[in-house]
C-alpha cells in the first residue's frame, strides 16, 4: 500500500507543480476537474446517509464558484448568493419531489468543493502567485506525511477515536513540524516578502487548516460507513480522500497572504 501511495505521489506532484507553475487556464482546467470528480464523490457519500442531493444541480454550482472566482479575480459574495437563491428556487419548482435536507446537502456539496478548490486559481493570481500556490501545495504535503509517520510511529493517544481512530496527537505535532520546517527552509524562496515570523504564522494556520480539512472528511466517511470516498487514486482512495486537507489550507493561505502582502 505504501508504495502505491508513493508511486501515485511520484506521478501526481510534479503535475500539480508544473500546473500551479504556469498557471492560467491549464489551473483552470485541472482545478474544474478535481471539483468535478470530488463534486461526484461527495454526493456518492450523501446518498449512503438517506438523502437525495440534485447532483447536476450541486456540480454546475460547484464549477460556477470555481469558474466564477477565476474570472471575477476574487471571491464574490455574489456568487454564493445568487446559488442560494437558485437552489432554493428549484426547491420551490421541485416541491414535494424534493425535501429540504436534499437542497441543503446540495448546497453544500457546492459550497465545500467549489467553493474551497476556487481559492487554488485565486493563489495563482495574487502577486507572486506561483510561489504562493506551490507553497500552499507543500505544506499541506508536509502536514499530511508529517501526520502519517510521526502517528505510525509514536501515536499512541487517540484524541478523536468515534471520529478517525488513527488520529493521534503525535501526528498532530509530526504534521505542525514538518509544515514548520517546509516553511522556514522553502517559504523564503517562494514567498520572498515574509519575515520567519510571518511564515512561521502561516504554517501553525495551515497544519491547524490541513488536520481540521482531515478530520471533517473523515467524518463524513465514517457516517457514510465507507473507508474511501473514491477509488481514483490508488493507494489514496478519492480526490476527497487526497485533497480534504487542502480544501480547508487553500483559503486560510489565500487570506493570510492576502492581508500581510
Amino acid at each position: 500500500m505504501l508504495v502505491t501511495r508513493i508511486l501515485v505521489a511520484m506521478a501526481g506532484i510534479p503535475l500539480l507543480l508544473g500546473t500551479a507553475y504556469l498557471g492560467g487556464w491549464m489551473l483552470l482546467l485541472l482545478v474544474i476537474l478535481m471539483a468535478f470528480t470530488g463534486l461526484v464523490e461527495f454526493y456518492h457519500l450523501a446518498a449512503r446517509w438517506k438523502l437525495k442531493p440534485i447532483v447536476p444541480a450541486g456540480i454546475a454550482g460547484g464549477l460556477l464558484f470555481i469558474v466564477g472566482a477565476y474570472f471575477s479575480k476574487g471571491t464574490a459574495a455574489w456568487m454564493g448568493a445568487w446559488l442560494t437563491l437558485a437552489m432554493l428556487l428549484l426547491f420551490l419548482a421541485l416541491f414535494p419531489r424534493v425535501a429540504a435536507a436534499d437542497v441543503a446537502i446540495t448546497l453544500l456539496g457546492s459550497w465545500y468543493i467549489g467553493g474551497m478548490l476556487a481559492y487554488l486559481p485565486l493563489l495563482r493570481l495574487l502577486p507572486g502567485g506561483a510561489g504562493i500556490l506551490i507553497l500552499a501545495f507543500l505544506l499541506t504535503w508536509a502536514n499530511d506525511t508529517g501526520a502519517y509517520f510521526c502517528g505510525r510511529i509514536f501515536g499512541r493517544r487517540h484524541p478523536w477515536p468515534a471520529l478517525s481512530p488513527g488520529k493521534t496527537w503525535a501526528g498532530a505535532a509530526g504534521g505542525l513540524l514538518a509544515t514548520l520546517i517546509i516553511v522556514e527552509v522553502l517559504g523564503p524562496l517562494l514567498l520572498p516578502a515574509f519575515n520567519s515570523w510571518l511564515l512561521a504564522g502561516l504554517a501553525v494556520l495551515a497544519a491547524v487548516a490541513a488536520q481540521a480539512g482531515d478530520l471533517i472528511e473523515s467524518g463524513f466517511k465514517r457516517q457514510a460507513g465507507v473507508k474511501d470516498s473514491g477509488r481514483l487514486l490508488p493507494g489514496h482512495g478519492g480526490i476527497l480522500d487526497r485533497f480534504d486537507s487542502l480544501l480547508l489550507v487553500a483559503p486560510v493561505v489565500y487570506y493570510y497572504v492576502a492581508f500581510f502582502l
